[in-house]
C-alpha cells in the first residue's frame, strides 16, 4: 500500500467517491507528501468530508510564468485550501449548477469544464479512504470504507480552478475562490464488486508527473496515471460500515469502522 512517509446523489447516496476521509492533521499532511508550505486555514482530520466542503489540495507552483504562461524558476510543494466541487472560471456563481465533484478521466479533455485545468493546474487530494455504496440486487445499498491501511494515504489525482467573483472589489482577497474536482475511471478488477468505478489513484512515480506543472496535460499522462492507479487500487483494503456514513453531519471516526 502506497505510504509517502517511506457527481451526483442517488437516493441519498453519494456515488463514485462522494465523501472521503482525511485522518491526519494538516501538519502530517506537510511531512508525509513533502510540501515546502501551507496556505490558509485548513480543516483538521475528517471522517465523512462531503461536497462543497474545504478540502486540503497539494499543488506545485512556480511564482513566475513567460509570456505564454508557461511556469519558469523553481516550483514550491503547496498545500492549499479548496472547495470541493469544481467552479469553472465562466461560471456566474459557484452555485449555478451542481458542484462538479469529480470527472471522468477518460472524457475530461473533452469537457470544457475541466480541459483547461488539465494542461497545467492538475492537483493532489490526500486521502485516507473513500467510501463507495454497493447497491444489490433488491436496491439495498451497502457502505464500504475503501482505504490505505492505518498509516498509508492515498494520492487521488485532481484538477483546480479559481473563479472570480467580479461583484467585490479588486484587492478583496475573498474575491477568488479556489475549488477542486476528483476524477475517476472504470473501477479496478478487485473493487468492481463494490461500484463500477474508483477515484483515479496515483503511485509515487505518477504523482510526480501530475502535479508538475512543466507536464502539459495531456492524453499520454491521463493514460498513464489510469494504469497506475490499477496498481495502488490493487492494494487498497476495504470492509462494509454503518449506514451512518450517509448522513453528513456525522463526522467521527467511528464511521470507519468495520461491521
Amino acid at each position: 500500500m502506497l505510504d509517502f512517509r517511506d457527481s451526483t446523489p442517488i437516493r441519498g447516496c453519494p456515488l463514485v467517491c462522494g465523501r472521503f476521509v482525511v485522518a491526519k492533521t494538516v501538519g502530517e499532511l506537510l511531512t508525509i507528501f513533502e510540501a515546502d508550505e501551507i496556505v490558509g486555514e485548513h480543516p483538521g482530520p475528517r471522517f465523512n468530508v462531503a461536497p462543497t466542503q474545504p478540502i486540503s489540495i497539494l499543488v506545485d507552483r512556480a511564482f513566475e510564468k513567460d509570456e505564454a504562461g508557461i511556469p519558469v524558476g523553481e516550483l514550491s510543494r503547496e498545500l492549499h485550501v479548496a472547495r470541493w466541487g469544481l467552479v469553472p472560471r465562466w461560471a456566474k456563481s459557484p452555485t449555478e449548477h451542481a458542484p462538479l465533484i469529480n470527472g471522468r478521466i477518460e472524457t475530461i479533455l473533452e469537457k470544457p469544464s475541466f480541459k483547461d485545468s488539465v494542461v497545467r493546474q492538475r492537483c493532489v487530494i490526500p486521502a485516507s479512504g473513500y467510501y463507495e455504496w454497493q447497491v444489490g440486487a433488491d436496491g439495498s445499498k451497502q457502505p464500504f470504507y475503501i482505504h490505505a491501511g492505518n498509516d498509508g494515504m492515498f494520492a487521488l489525482a485532481g484538477l483546480y480552478e479559481w473563479w472570480r467573483d467580479d461583484s467585490k472589489a479588486a484587492d478583496d482577497p475573498s474575491r477568488w475562490l479556489l475549488s477542486a474536482t476528483t476524477l475517476t475511471k472504470d473501477s479496478a478488477p478487485e473493487l468492481a464488486h463494490i461500484h463500477d468505478r474508483n477515484p483515479v489513484l496515483l503511485t509515487p512515480e505518477t504523482f510526480e508527473s501530475w502535479l508538475d506543472p512543466l507536464h502539459s496535460g495531456n492524453a499520454q499522462l491521463l493514460a498513464e496515471v489510469s494504469r497506475g492507479s490499477d496498481l495502488v487500487a490493487a492494494e487498497a483494503l476495504f470492509h462494509k460500515v454503518a449506514a451512518d456514513v450517509g448522513k453528513v453531519s456525522n463526522d467521527y471516526p467511528e464511521l470507519t469502522r468495520a461491521i
